[in-house]
């Protein structure tokens, strides 16, 4: 089912909130506070929403016809994405200034160099709102994903950059392939695999 305007920009919103200040979010955007990276993270991930609308996978979990959380996934085979993909995704990070476009730019290179080879599901984002945090939602949304790999034979890929996440994922079956600080940012990320398709 295709996604409505407003699920798209009320998805981009909690993934703003969830995501904003997380490490890397504020190693990207040093110089604002927390409203200012709010405020730039907010369109950026309303544009990443739409595009994994079209070229991914969107789950989201609704309450009272409110989202709550949601997941951005890449099916086996379909990531990397079209050259659109990259296009739609480019233009809000281009608008928060050319400095703090080449460091987004210098970060994705980096991610895409850790990028797992071979078929597999991509879990690009999974955030939830934080006022629902807490209710076991994102554990919802990473059960189905498991699901979906367990349904192709294939495991399941992610990053994250909060060691909060790393234990949520390792309670579903994945295990940290590599931790490492990430060059010219000062944060560490965790690759983390999925290697036994499904999971609990």
């Amino acid at each position: 089912m295709a996604l409505t305007s407003l699920q798209i920009s009320t998805a981009g919103r909690v993934l703003a909130r969830a995501f904003h200040d997380n490490p890397g979010f504020v190693a990207l955007l040093p110089d604002q506070t927390p409203a200012q990276r709010m405020a730039l993270c907010t369109p950026a991930m309303t544009t990443f929403v739409h595009a994994a609308s079209r070229f991914g996978l969107v789950e989201l979990i609704e309450q009272s016809a409110e989202v709550v959380a949601v997941a951005l996934m890449f099916a086996p085979g379909r990531y990397p994405p079209p050259a659109l993909f990259e296009l739609m995704t480019a233009w809000p990070v281009i608008c928060t200034g050319p400095l703090r476009a080449l460091r987004f730019a210098r970060l994705g290179a980096y991610m895409r160099k850790h990028h797992v080879r071979g078929p597999h599901w991509y879990l690009w984002f999974l955030g939830v709102n934080p006022e629902h945090q807490g209710q076991g939602l994102g554990s919802q949304l990473l059960r189905s994903l498991n699901q979906r790999a367990a349904k192709d034979g294939v495991p399941c890929y992610l990053e994250t950059d909060k060691p909060s996440s790393v234990r949520l994922y390792e309670r579903h079956g994945y295990g940290v392939q590599k931790q490492e600080l990430v060059p010219g940012f000062g944060f560490d990320m965790w690759f983390m695999l999925q290697a036994t398709p499904g999971g609990r």
